[in-house]
């Protein structure tokens, strides 16, 4: 089964296009989309994702994929209060802020799946 992009997290960063040895990978809109008949499975796009945007997994197991953007969200969710903890408010640089913000974003789009799958947060 071909690499399935799932678009609410894509952040369009382009890091699988670059990582596919096949070229199977497009940019339209700034969301990954994936040319099935080119994919030849090396996972190499997942691997280089870091949203957890890309799997392999077939739709008999969304369930699976639920509980990985569960843990991607807890992860997220982790990693934002870190920073919050460390950075005050008063003393954060222009680039830690628009990390804190891409952070929230992605738990944001996380949480809309989630909603829009019949999970819970």
């Amino acid at each position: 089964m071909p690499a399935y992009i799932l678009e609410k997290l894509c952040r369009g960063c382009q890091r699988c296009v670059r990582a596919c040895p096949r070229e199977a990978i497009k940019m339209v809109a700034h969301v990954a989309i994936v040319e099935s008949a080119q994919c030849v499975e090396c996972e190499e796009c997942m691997e280089s994702c870091m949203h957890g945007a890309i799997t392999f997994r077939g739709e008999d197991q969304t369930g699976q994929v639920r509980q990985e953007l569960k843990k991607r969200l807890i992860e997220l969710q982790t990693e934002l209060t870190d920073l919050r903890a460390r950075w005050p408010a008063h003393s954060l640089k222009p680039s830690l802020i628009i990390q804190l913000e891409d952070l929230e974003e992605e738990i944001r789009e996380i949480r809309e799946k989630l909603a829009n799958e019949g999970m819970s947060t």
